[in-house]
């Protein structure tokens, strides 16, 4: 008894035909190619900040204080030199030391890691008095990347966001 074959199309030798290849659908290539030509080179809109900004799910305010909240982590983590993901081999000439701290320039360098600290710890407490939910979601959307959940978390996000905007822009 021969084996039944399956009921898949066949080439003219017999054969299964191949998958067609993966290509992008023709509304994404259209979407690309319109991102393309408008000017969206720019890194930035491939943050998720950017794409909601894009989706006027916040607004130019609130992207700002994102932006200013992002680099604020990026350097309070540089500054109390937390662990840090792994990356590819340093070819910093200098050998990766830093100054000597009784210089001048380790001087500044101390007073700008401790200007950077006192920044971004009392942003940190006037977004700990919003509540835990603008908290996570500024945390989630802004240092990690992900998009907020749901319409909820997307008003959670924003509320956060103006909540740094108002502080920051109290202090000046």
């Amino acid at each position: 008894m021969t084996r039944r074959k399956s009921l898949a199309s066949r080439e003219p030798n017999g054969r299964p035909k191949r998958a067609p290849p993966d290509l992008p659908s023709p509304t994404e290539v259209s979407r690309l190619r319109d991102a393309a030509l408008s000017g969206l080179r720019d890194p930035v809109w491939g943050s998720m900040l950017g794409q909601l900004l894009l989706g006027g799910k916040i607004t130019s305010f609130q992207f700002s204080v994102g932006r200013k909240w992002s680099e604020l982590v990026r350097d309070y983590s540089a500054a109390s030199q937390s662990p840090q993901l792994p990356k590819s081999a340093n070819l910093d000439p200098r050998g990766g030391i830093g100054p000597d701290p009784d210089s001048p320039e380790g001087l500044r360098e101390a007073r700008q890691q401790t200007f950077v600290k006192h920044q971004y710890l009392a942003a940190l407490e006037v977004l700990n008095r919003t509540g835990e939910a603008p908290k996570r979601a500024v945390a989630d959307t802004c240092e990690a990347g992900l998009h907020p959940v749901g319409l909820d978390g997307l008003n959670q996000l924003r509320k956060g966001l103006d909540t740094l905007g108002a502080f920051w822009s109290k202090k000046k």
